[in-house]
């Protein structure tokens, strides 16, 4: 068992919030690791703050691996998730996190109840992956006893390249989502970029987010764009923002951000030390 940590000290000024106030936050993560006589690894991770969570499958992760690939369960990300993810973020606290992709699974993840459980299986420069929420989740959602979201993500990484597509689905709500990403290296510059389609019934809406990374030596210089204006409620609108960082070696740096949602035209700024253990 090993002990691992992060922690932040900082400013911000929040959206909708008139005043400059401090930020601060400590957490130690707990990562559990085995390996069975045939050669199986096994393990399980979770924070201190989560750990009555973790006992329940609300929260942490446990997994096994092998030649057959890697089974987990537990508070973790879908499939589709998984194998795209999101466009990178700024900020000291991560400013509301409006770099995120809106997933299926994340928006129905709160009215079901983990575990979920999901297969990977890697060869070469390819990854699979299904995951599926825990169907025996007794939760009512609009009178209906919520079925489980099923994924489906493939991923290839190709030197400096990486293309994803993943795919959502739950039936109880008619919805389906298809989204696609890819990850390219130029240089001293990554660029992220993902579009996805979510279909409800016959209404259909579209995202899409960018963001591009310049580092060079200590420094990372990070700026993204994304446009969830029609997917409403579910969205965060049209975001964009801009971030540094410092690295200061040992664990430790100087990080700041700037990030502004278009339809409300709020906006947050912080700035400040991050720290991992």
């Amino acid at each position: 068992m090993t002990l691992s940590g992060d922690a932040r000290m900082g400013i911000i000024n929040n959206f909708g919030d008139d005043d400059t106030g401090f930020t601060s936050r400590a957490r130690v993560k707990f990562t559990l690791s085995g390996e069975t006589d045939t050669g199986l690894s096994f393990g399980a991770s979770f924070r201190a703050d989560n750990a009555g969570g973790a006992s329940s499958g609300d929260a942490g992760e446990v997994f096994i691996s092998g030649a057959f690939g890697k089974l987990t369960m537990g508070d973790i990300d879908g499939a589709a998730q998984q194998a795209v993810g999101h466009v990178d973020g700024v900020g000291l606290t991560g400013l509301s996190d409006l770099n995120e992709t809106v997933y299926l699974h994340n928006v129905l993840d709160s009215a079901a109840t983990d575990p979920t459980a999901a297969y990977e299986y890697s060869t070469g420069g390819f990854t699979g992956i299904i995951s599926i929420q825990n169907p025996d989740n007794n939760v009512l959602l609009g009178g209906v006893d919520l079925d489980p979201t099923v994924a489906l993500g493939l991923k290839y990484a190709m030197g400096d390249y990486t293309f994803a597509l993943g795919y959502e689905n739950n039936s109880d709500v008619d919805a389906d989502h298809v989204v696609l990403g890819v990850n390219a290296t130029f240089g001293a510059v990554t660029v992220k970029a993902n579009y996805g389609r979510l279909s409800v019934g016959t209404t259909d809406a579209d995202q899409w987010h960018l963001s591009a990374t310049y580092t060079a030596d200590a420094l990372s210089v990070t700026g993204f764009y994304g446009d969830e204006d029609e997917f409403g409620a579910l969205g965060q609108g049209t975001n964009y923002g801009l971030g540094a960082s410092y690295d200061l070696g040992g664990g430790a740096k100087v990080v700041g951000g700037y990030a502004k949602n278009d339809n409300s035209g709020a906006d947050a700024f912080d700035f400040g030390l991050s720290f991992s253990f």
